[in-house]
Formats: structure tokens, sequence, C-alpha cells
């Protein structure tokens, strides 16, 4: 693969990032859902999508945020499951007229084991949209790149527990089409996830692999603690530290033991993020 160059990359007016929706919420105004939704503010004054959500939840909370998606360029889907992806239809009721850009794993058929051994059909469960296919990274827009195809190293944490590609799970789900942004901000570089299947030092040493990048300003997203142990826990504390960023803001998938483990072993700030938050780089 080749490397992607983000050293030329200037950036001098602020970047923002707006949770559209989120497990938990910052405002009685602002509903909440098992899923995940923001949107992104370049400099240029271009908006993006990343994810919308398990239903038309992350619509009424933009609206309410004063946030008008049909002016977004586009969205990128950082993998099909239902909770990132169920508010399509939606988003394309609307005056949205932007492309969709995904892994071209992500309408795979896939599905979940939840409690009591109840199996769930987690699979993208909207009409197929006119997608643009990422099969590596592309750059969504200026200094804005969506990165895919995440190496799975041996001995690291990758979060597939559950998650299988057939429905007598027998196949195990490694969530191929895993997905992470990377905004180049005047703060510095922001990585945003989704869910983090890939786990996050699968996801940071391959941003580091791709870019040379030793460091990060922010990590924002699901980082997928929500059924792993203090022992992973710790692992993702010291993956973070490597890469030094300023700010870590948890949600989604992250769960409130591993948010509170994080909040105090690391000494950057850490934030529970949740639908309202707003980040401004």
């Amino acid at each position: 693969m080749a490397k992607l160059n983000v050293n030329g990359v200037t950036i001098d007016k602020p970047s923002k990032i707006s949770i559209l929706c989120d497990n938990t919420t910052t405002s009685d105004s602002l509903g909440k859902e098992w899923g995940l939704s923001m949107a992104l503010n370049l400099p240029q004054d271009d908006l993006w999508l990343w994810d919308c959500g398990a239903s038309s939840l992350f619509l009424q909370n933009a609206q309410e945020m004063k946030i008008d998606t049909n002016k977004a360029k586009g969205i990128a889907l950082s993998h099909g499951h239902w909770d990132h992806s169920g508010g399509m239809d939606a988003l394309m009721e609307t005056d949205f007229l932007g492309p969709v850009y995904a892994h071209p794993k992500f309408a795979a058929k896939r599905y979940s084991v939840h409690a009591e051994g109840e199996v769930r059909d987690a699979s993208f469960p909207c009409e197929y949209p006119g997608t643009i296919i990422v099969r590596d990274y592309t750059e969504l827009d200026e200094g804005l790149f969506m990165i895919t195809e995440i190496p799975r190293i041996a001995g690291l944490f990758e979060a597939t527990g559950g998650l299988f590609t057939d429905p007598e799970l027998t196949l195990t789900d490694h969530v191929p089409d895993d997905a992470f942004l990377l905004m180049m901000t005047k703060s510095g570089p922001v990585v945003i996830l989704g869910c983090c299947h890939s786990g996050l030092a699968n996801s940071l040493y391959h941003l580091r692999d791709l870019t040379g990048l030793e460091s990060v300003h922010a990590i924002i997203g699901g980082l997928h603690l929500f059924k792993t142990d203090v022992d992973e826990f710790e692992n993702t504390a010291k993956v973070i530290e490597e890469f030094n960023p300023k700010l870590v803001a948890a949600g989604h998938c992250t769960g409130e033991k591993g948010y509170e483990f994080l909040k105090n072993r690391l000494s950057c700030d850490v934030h529970q993020m949740g639908s309202g938050s707003v980040y401004e780089f």
C-alpha cells in the first residue's frame, strides 16, 4: 500500500466535530440511542457526516443543534453494522445529495450474539445506496482522510467477540470494513473512530505505518471496551500514551467501566462524549 503523505497539509482555521447521536446525551432536548453519528465542520466551510446512527434520531438531534445535514458534501461509514448505518434510509429521504463512502464489505451479511444467546441480524439494514468504495484510504476533502484495510497484528486486541458471518455462528466476523478518519486540524492530527473493531492499537499502528505520524492531538469515538476486561483497558491506555494525545473523547461502545478506567489512568483530558458534545480544534 502506498504511503499517505500528510506532511504538506497545513490547516490555519478551526475545525469542529459535533456528536449528533450517541449512547448518552448532554441535554434533555437531545435524544440518545445505541448508535453513533458525527458532523464534521472543516476549515474550508465543508460539512461531512460520519455514520448515521441506528435510526433517524441523528437527523432530529442535528435539527435541534442547528446543523443542516442536507448541506453535507458526503457521508462516510465506519462499517456496516446497524447502529452506525440504520439512519441511512432517513437520510436518503431528505434532500441529501452527497456520496456515501464505505469499504466494499460494508453491506455483507452478519450476525451478533446477545444476552441469553439471542442471535440478531447485525447487517446494514437499509436500501442499498449508491456508494463510492474505499479499499484502503482516500482523501474525502482537504485534510480529511478515510482509512480502511486495517491489518490485525497477532496478539493485539480486536473487538470481534460475539460477531459472526453466518447464522449458525461458526465463522467469526472480523469486521473487515472497519474504518476510521484522520482529520488534520489547526491543533494537530485528530483520529475519529466508529466502533474500532480492529482494536485501537491496530488502528493507530496502521496510521503510523501509513503516514509516519508518531503522535496525534485527539482520539474521538468508540473504543469498544464494553465487553473487555481490565487487562485490555490497560493495553488501550498504553497505546494511547504512545501517541500522546491531549484529548480522548470516548463514547458509544467504550462502555462506562472502560471510560472510567481511562479517565483515572491517563494524564491527558478524557471526556465522555454524548449527543450534543462539540469539540473544536
